[in-house]
């Protein structure tokens, strides 16, 4: 199946799990009015702030406490597997290798690069889903920015689950690989 059928269809399948996530073009039932609208609101928030922490973060100095504060302790994330820190991991333990933050973080070394532009596609009472852009860029110049689905399960105000879907996987893996020299 060529490459831009398989996008296609990844794309076709975020939008359907979104889509009851959406508040366009649908009434209200009672669940998501009064305390449901407040608990959605107040999740997109922690969302927004979570990007905004990353966004903000300093390369040389990592602020754990502030990044903890986001996530449950059982957080799960589920990356696509053809990505260096690819798969699904449960909990906050950073020892196993290549992750987000050892891949990216030397691939963005100014705020220009670490900007996300978060916006939020749809949210309920537990899930907020986000188009983003992922940015970096080489020592020799050569830079990716490539947008992002995420697909957040919060409880407590917390992330507990986070599912990313790249638009373009195989370009991300590519300039990844050659970043790795």
């Amino acid at each position: 199946m060529p490459l831009r059928s398989v996008m296609r269809t990844i794309g076709t399948a975020v939008t359907l799990m979104a889509a009851p996530l959406l508040p366009v073009a649908r009434n209200p039932s009672p669940r998501q009015t009064g305390d449901a609208t407040r608990v959605r609101d107040r999740n997109v928030r922690v969302m927004l702030d979570l990007f905004r922490a990353i966004e903000e973060r300093d390369p040389n100095h990592r602020n754990v406490e502030r990044e903890l504060s986001f996530y449950q302790p059982d957080v799960e994330f589920h990356w696509p597997a053809a990505l260096p820190y690819g798969g699904t991991f449960r909990g906050l333990a950073g020892g196993r290798g290549t992750g987000w933050n050892t891949t990216w973080t030397p691939l963005q070394p100014t705020p220009a690069e670490r900007r996300m532009d978060p916006q939020v596609i749809g949210a309920d009472d537990r899930r907020v889903v986000i188009l983003y852009h992922q940015r970096g860029v080489r020592p020799s110049g050569e830079r990716f920015d490539g947008e992002v689905i995420g697909l957040y399960d919060l409880r407590d105000f917390k992330l507990a689950r986070a599912q990313m879907f790249y638009f373009d996987e195989a370009a991300c893996v590519r300039f990844l690989e050659r970043a790795a020299g």
